[in-house]
């Protein structure tokens, strides 16, 4: 019949291969919400990209708007010209056409500027919106592949965690709330073994009298509890 020791050996390989998996299954679960996140984020980027250029295109439409109607006012203006006879009168209004077109100059640049930034920014949103594709259809292969390796990694977690229910149900309740304290605080090791006098979990040295007793008690199979001075891991010792 298996010691109390042997047992908690037991016990700690299993709960050490429960934590692999159950590891293993949070870095897949993350590497799907990964791609989420860079979809969720390019597609932001997208949407501002895409308000950008509705800005610019918007704001293009205005000055248009604006230039056909200085436009026609010019156009009025030199139909004026034809009228007046006044010397002043006429060097005045063709020096408010002047700045009118001077004016209108301006517009004009700011609406070539304008289209040139448009198409500037249409590439790129064309590039992004490629990217959340990709990435989309990515998402979707990644989750083929990580749903299969998650359930095989689930159906093997639900045989740990029977395994373990059987382990425990033989382990003392006290002994097995000690262990289960010990393997939380000291990062899943909880049970080590003993070499040379030497604790394998802290590796300081044991007091020779308590590896004798640990030795004394593995071959009377008394299956004595020790726990190691310095570190407090539970100790066992088997013939090399």
């Amino acid at each position: 019949m298996a010691t109390q020791i042997a047992l908690l050996a037991a016990l700690q390989q299993v709960d050490q291969r429960l934590q692999r998996k159950e590891r293993d299954l949070q870095e897949l679960r993350q590497q799907v919400s990964a791609i989420v996140q860079e979809v969720a984020s390019k597609e932001r980027e997208a949407q501002e990209r895409q308000q950008r250029i509705n800005e610019l295109e918007t704001r293009h439409r205005v000055i248009e708007k604006q230039l056909k109607e200085e436009e026609a006012k010019i156009k009025e203006k030199r139909v004026r010209l034809n009228r007046i006879r006044n010397e002043r009168e006429l060097l005045a209004l063709r020096r408010e056409i002047d700045l009118m077109k001077e004016a209108n100059g301006k517009l004009e640049d700011e609406a070539l500027a304008l289209l040139e930034q448009i198409e500037r920014e249409k590439p790129l949103l064309a590039e992004i919106c490629a990217q959340v594709e990709a990435l989309k259809d990515q998402i979707g292969q990644e989750t083929s592949r990580i749903e299969v390796r998650v359930a095989v990694l689930e159906q093997e977690v639900r045989q740990e965690r029977a395994e373990r229910e059987q382990i425990v149900r033989r382990l003392d309740a006290e002994l097995c709330a000690r262990y289960e304290r010990i393997f939380s605080r000291r990062g899943g090791v909880a049970v080590v073994e003993i070499r040379d006098g030497t604790c394998q979990g802290c590796h300081m040295r044991l007091p020779p009298h308590m590896c004798n007793q640990i030795q004394s008690s593995y071959l009377q199979n008394q299956g004595t509890i020790f726990q190691c001075p310095h570190c407090g891991r539970i100790l066992y010792w088997h013939p090399t």
